[in-house]
């Protein structure tokens, strides 16, 4: 928390991360992309100490999470399908995240298809993981947020919900 011009405190905000976290090509289009969120009324949820995620219609959308030179943009389990165009799909079919039973309550993977394509052991929570976008990828981050929208009220994923 930072306090404003009245000495009050003021929630953080995820700029303050991506000030503090990023620099470069990566603070520019982090930044790019908050000013977006802005712009599309859309807004973050602070989910940990440097952990956001992007609440709509009671779902969460996305997770963004910032460490230190780093960003990264998680989309929960849904029903990945329809017509895009091949760059987006190349995009999400590079970023599916196999099952690693991260913890002890690990839901484990499904074999599940994405958008055409099927895949074995696909985590059952965090499916697509998308570290230090590009500008590109940035507007396929973009899409799968409008995406999200559709399918978040569907997700078996908790973290589509909490």
């Amino acid at each position: 928390m930072s306090e404003n011009s009245n000495g009050n405190a003021t929630p953080k905000q995820m700029e303050d991360d991506i000030l503090a976290l990023l620099d470069g090509e990566q603070q520019q289009i982090a930044l790019q992309f908050d000013a977006f969120l802005q712009a599309s009324g859309l807004t973050v949820k602070q989910d940990g100490p440097t952990d956001w995620k992007i609440p709509y219609n009671g779902n969460n959308l996305c997770m963004i999470q910032l460490d230190p030179g780093n960003w990264r943009f998680t989309f929960f389990f849904g029903d990945y399908r329809g017509q895009f165009d091949v760059a987006f799909i190349t995009t999400v079919h590079k970023n599916v995240k196999i099952c690693t039973r991260c913890h002890d309550g690990c839901m484990f993977g499904i074999d599940t298809v994405l958008f055409g394509k099927e895949f074995e052991n696909v985590c059952s929570q965090l499916t697509i993981q998308i570290d230090n976008p590009g500008s590109d990828t940035l507007e396929h981050i973009k899409m799968l947020i409008e995406y999200g929208k559709r399918i978040a009220p569907d997700s078996v994923s908790w973290h589509a919900h909490h």
